[in-house]
């Protein structure tokens, strides 16, 4: 989805051509076709034989999708127990606790 969301609109051998590692254009077509089922890609023309694809579907809303469903499957549900987890975690930058934090001041002055 990133090289999609990157480079759109893309036909299957430009996906294959920027992904980060070798994967088969049988199977980088499959997935596509899956994540056009799914509602994620859909089809906007053709290139010579080729179909285009874009996004049906924005990145922030899969990145919020997703993170809901870590949340519901690793912490229970616990939004707090998620962030919790990765502000723990030893490996973050003192930039990225910095941007936490102005996000957080952020949203606390909205309220």
């Amino acid at each position: 989805m990133n090289v999609v969301w990157e480079r759109t609109p893309v036909v299957i051998a430009d996906i294959v051509e920027q992904l980060p590692r070798e994967l088969a254009y049988t199977t980088v077509m499959t997935t596509v076709r899956i994540l056009e089922d799914k509602g994620f890609l859909r089809q906007c023309g053709k290139s010579g034989r080729a179909f285009l694809y874009q996004p049906a579907i924005e990145r922030n809303q899969v990145s919020n999708q997703m993170s809901h469903e870590v949340a519901n499957r690793l912490f229970n549900g616990s939004i707090k127990s998620m962030m919790l987890s990765l502000v723990r975690d030893q490996s973050i930058s003192q930039e990225d606790l910095a941007e936490v934090k102005q996000m957080i001041e952020q949203l606390e002055q909205k309220r």
